[in-house]
C-alpha cells in the first residue's frame, strides 16, 4: 500500500512540475523573435565586413539583439523607428527626422534592416510615409532579402 502510495504522490509530482514547465516556457512571440535574430545574424555576418555599420528600423523585434550580437554598431542614434512614423507634422518629428536622415548621408550604413512590423502601425509600406528615407533607399540600395521571419534587408549599391 505504501508504493501505491507514493507512486501516486509521484505521478501527481511529475504533472505539477509538467505543468509549471509548461507555464514557465518561452511564449511563442520570444521563440519567433530568436529565430528571427538568428536569421538575421546568418545572413548579415558573412557579408560584414571591419567598419560596416547597420541601420535597423525597427520597434524591439530583435534588431537592437541582433546587432549586439554581431558586433556592429548603427551609423545614428536612432536605435527604434517608431517615432518617425506618429505626430509627424510636430516639430520634435520632424527634427528627428532631419536628424536621422543627415545622420544617415552622413555615414551610410552597408546594410538597412527593416523590420517588418511597425508601431503605430504598418509593415514595409510604412517606409513610404518617411519620403526622405524612401528616396534614399529606393536610389542608393537594393533589396537583398525579404525574409519570412519578418525583415527586409536593403544593401548599399556598388558595394563590392
Amino acid at each position: 500500500m505504501t508504493a501505491a502510495a507514493l507512486g501516486i504522490v509521484l505521478v501527481v509530482a511529475l504533472l505539477l512540475l509538467r505543468l509549471k514547465g509548461v507555464e514557465a516556457a518561452p511564449a511563442s512571440w520570444e521563440r519567433d523573435k530568436v529565430a528571427r535574430v538568428d536569421a538575421l545574424e546568418r545572413t548579415l555576418a558573412p557579408r560584414l565586413r571591419p567598419g560596416d555599420t547597420v541601420q535597423m528600423l525597427d520597434t524591439s523585434g530583435g534588431g537592437a539583439h541582433a546587432l549586439l550580437r554581431l558586433r556592429v554598431r548603427q551609423p545614428t542614434r536612432f536605435v527604434y523607428d517608431f517615432h518617425f512614423f506618429h505626430d509627424v507634422e510636430t516639430p520634435i518629428v520632424r527634427g528627428f527626422r532631419a536628424e536621422f536622415i543627415r545622420s544617415l548621408d552622413a555615414r551610410p550604413p552597408r546594410f538597412v534592416v527593416l523590420f517588418e512590423e511597425g508601431w503605430p502601425a504598418g509593415g514595409y509600406e510604412r517606409i513610404t510615409g518617411f519620403p526622405e528615407l524612401a528616396a534614399r533607399l529606393s536610389s542608393r540600395y537594393d533589396v537583398l532579402e525579404t525574409s519570412a521571419a519578418g525583415y527586409r534587408i536593403y544593401a548599399k549599391r556598388h558595394d563590392p
